[in-house]
């Protein structure tokens, strides 16, 4: 992507990120000249917080009384910046309520709101794109592709539109595959659940089974990441006609995220939401053309809550009723204002417009409070010593986003952890590590 990967509105002042430490470090001191050495504090501790992060994921893998043995060698260290929230860290060395609200500008990525937030998520969140920001030439579905590419490879098999209705267990207990939901079994010896720690301790273990009730427990109190609203556009005209641009948008209504968001949530029937965030594939994709010629796109995505799709859980998807058609027109709009508040060349060229909802997330992900970031990032749960990639049932191991953290890259380190605790050996040491020469630079 672009050097400047993403901008950050505060109201009608724009801030941007570009890429590199030592650029973002000073843009930043540019912007506000009096908070240098709070700004060069704050990226510090974003390293310091990362260079402790492998060892504490690497613990996540480790059987039950190795876990125990090593974990304040290998966790303490991370435990000193997720025990605390991002609102309580940056307390510690700025009171411009401006600065706070720009380094948190993306928070959406990790989907949190900083009081909430656990700075180790977000020092995570930033060094990922520190130096920058890519997206997959092809469009995100190469991922996918590819990925299905290296299983099949191997001599495995990718099933699409085809539901677990439940995790198989043997006679000593232990998971031995998994029945679907048309009937089919599918055995194996070791079965890996990336659908999430809670959807797969309480609804894919049969009845009975010896579930760390514990571990149940401790996650519904942790609780769900924020719920989003995203708007998908279809438009006629190439990116350079509309004027899209690859850098991505981060809109807030005013500064503090975390008043903001609480204003909101106090009457989301009334006022417009947060935090918005936008961003243009079709802008991104060096081959967008090729594959949809004259064609662009644009996502925009509004941060909401949960309080206003509640009412409609146990609806059926595109049957739920005129309140939560009216419901959905009315968020349509006010996302689709602020599509043409930063592309006014949008308007009278777009085609085709769909809404998806918690409630959607729901239905497509199997997900309960439409949160498809899973479990808050807060401190309590990083804290949880049980969550990581074993379970207490004999051949399962979860993996994922709730094993390690939000999002892609977070999904991916998951899949790491896993695979080390399956192979018993370390397969975090396998992936590619930072420049040396960077971290020393920041």
């Amino acid at each position: 992507m672009p050097e400047v990967y993403n901008r950050i509105i505060i109201g009608e002042r724009e801030y941007e990120y570009p890429a590199g430490a030592d650029r973002f470090k000073q843009r930043m001191i540019e912007y506000f000249p009096d908070e240098a050495e709070a700004i060069s504090r704050y990226v510090e501790l974003v390293f310091a917080a990362n260079r402790a992060a492998k060892p504490f994921f690497a613990q996540h893998s480790l059987p039950g009384p190795e876990a125990e043995e090593h974990y304040e060698a290998l966790c303490a260290p991370f435990r000193a910046f997720s025990d605390r929230t991002v609102t309580e860290v940056l307390a510690d060395f700025t009171a411009n309520e401006e600065l706070k609200t720009v380094l948190c500008g993306h928070f959406g990525d990790d989907s949190l709101t900083p009081d909430r937030a656990s700075f180790a998520m977000h020092a995570m969140l930033i060094r990922h794109y520190i130096d920058g920001a890519n997206f997959p030439i092809g469009g995100s579905g190469r991922i996918a592709e590819t990925v299905s590419d290296v299983i099949r490879t191997a001599g495995g098999e990718v099933l699409i539109a085809s539901e677990v209705a439940s995790v198989l267990l043997d006679e000593h207990e232990r998971a031995c595959g998994v029945t679907m939901t048309d009937g089919r079994i599918f055995r194996a010896p070791v079965v890996i659940s990336n659908a999430g720690a809670l959807n797969t301790l309480t609804r894919l273990l049969p009845e009975g089974a010896a579930r760390d009730e514990r571990l149940v427990d401790a996650c519904e109190k942790i609780g769900p990441s924020l719920t989003w609203v995203v708007l998908n556009i279809g438009l006629r005209g190439t990116a350079d006609e509309l004027g899209l641009q690859a850098s991505n948008i981060w809109a807030h209504q005013g500064v503090s995220v975390d008043a903001q968001f609480a204003a909101y949530e106090a009457d989301p029937e009334h006022r417009p939401m947060p935090a918005y965030f936008l961003t243009a594939a079709s802008a991104k994709d060096p081959r967008w053309q090729d594959r949809h010629p004259g064609r662009s796109t644009i996502d925009i995505a509004g941060v909401t809550t949960w309080s206003l799709f509640e009412p409609f859980t146990g609806t059926e998807r595109m049957r739920r009723g005129p309140k939560y058609e009216e419901l959905k027109q009315r968020l349509s709009q006010e996302l689709l204002d602020q599509v043409l508040r930063f592309h006014p060349k949008a308007e009278g060229a777009i085609e085709h417009m769909e809404l998806a909802t918690p409630l959607s997330f729901n239905h497509f992900l199997g997900r309960t409070h439409g949160d498809f970031m899973s479990l808050a990032h807060t401190p309590e749960r990083f804290a949880q010593r049980g969550l990581g990639a074993r379970t207490s049932i004999p051949g399962l191991f979860l993996s994922g986003q709730d094993v390690a953290a939000a999002g892609v890259s977070g999904a991916v380190v998951g899949g790491a952890v896993a695979a080390s605790a399956v192979l018993g050996r370390d397969a975090l040491a396998d992936l590619p590590k930072a420049d040396p020469t960077k971290e020393q630079s920041a």
